[in-house]
């Protein structure tokens, strides 16, 4: 008897077009997070008013410029999220002459209420987060269900099913500090708003974003 005759009758399931989110928790957050809240901190000062991208700044939401990955003082940063980065590509099988490089990097600072509206990243392959202060309910990152037209109508589903990830129509993740997110670019996603009850500086959600490229590794991905 063939391997195709043992199928007979059975069903089938294969799995095409997955979406795919990496996540990794750094296991020296606490040094790091102090020396990237001093470096954030700095910048508010010179740049006040910051920049306007998906952060809502009629909620009082900072949004750095975009060049942070070219500051001394986010090189461990740089490095790391690099690291990770190259891991997803080798997981992928991505092309060997080629490595992961960061194309632009920028810091986001969330008071409470303040919240990013949904948006995607043009022009690069992969984007992340990186959680540098997260206080409870400081607002979940999430990722909605890039198949428009699985919107169209939904089935239902049991309790059980609502269990399953192949079923999900949106996933969330918890914004931990520490935590380096990575997804495709062009996945739709969007941010809670910070609900955090501690007052000042501690209340805030700080994280630093970055999107990146595929480099030629003769450039060794600078």
């Amino acid at each position: 008897m063939s391997e195709n005759d043992n199928r007979l009758g059975v069903l089938q399931r294969e799995l095409y077009f997955p979406t795919l989110i990496y996540f990794k928790d750094l296991d020296d957050a606490v040094p790091l997070n102090d020396g990237l809240k001093a470096g954030i901190n700095g910048l508010r000062e010179e740049d006040k008013v910051g920049l306007h991208r998906s952060n809502v700044k009629q909620a009082g939401a900072w949004h750095s410029q975009d060049d942070l990955n070219h500051r001394p003082q986010f090189g461990p940063l740089v490095e790391a999220v690099e690291h990770c980065a190259q891991q997803v590509f080798d997981d992928l099988q991505y092309d060997s002459d080629f490595v992961a490089g960061i194309d632009n990097m920028w810091a986001n600072v969330s008071p409470r209420h303040a919240f990013n509206r949904m948006h995607i990243h043009p022009g690069v392959i992969w984007s992340g987060v990186y959680y540098v202060q997260s206080p409870e309910s400081s607002g979940r990152i999430y990722f909605t269900d890039p198949r428009i037209q699985a919107q169209i109508l939904r089935p239902r589903i049991s309790k059980e099913g609502r269990d399953q990830a192949l079923n999900w129509s949106e996933v969330y993740f918890e914004p931990l500090a520490g935590r380096i997110i990575l997804f495709p670019a062009w996945l739709v996603h969007e941010v809670e708003p910070n609900l955090s009850q501690l007052e000042g500086d501690e209340g805030l959600r700080i994280s630093i974003s970055f999107n990146l490229v595929q480099r030629p590794k003769s450039t060794g991905g600078a």
